[in-house]
């Protein structure tokens, strides 16, 4: 009777063994054809056209004359009034008294 359990033990490593390097194998397969379908179905590059030179670049038009950028008004320093130390007391929860 030992032989038989021995025989089993015996088998069951060799079982062992063999379906853990199916899995893997089947595994790797499994990724290695979803990769090649992948690779296989990827969209084609876009078509890049070249840049056509400015025509004064090239000589045949002049360069226009770029103008002069005009001058900003100046702004004035409290526009429509804006009381800035009243928001920063009402923002500190200072009460607000009117002026007298």
């Amino acid at each position: 009777m030992p032989s038989q359990v021995a025989f089993r033990v015996v088998c069951v490593r060799i079982l062992r063994s063999f379906f853990g390097g199916v899995l893997v194998l089947v595994s790797t397969a499994i990724v290695a054809l979803v990769s090649a379908d992948r690779l296989a179905h990827l969209a084609p590059p876009a078509v890049v056209r070249p840049a056509q030179a400015e025509p004064s670049a090239t000589g045949s038009l002049p360069a226009p004359v770029k103008a002069a950028p005009a001058p900003k008004p100046v702004v004035p320093s409290i526009p429509n009034g804006f009381d800035t130390e009243r928001l920063n007391a009402l923002m500190r929860g200072d009460p607000i008294l009117p002026r007298r």
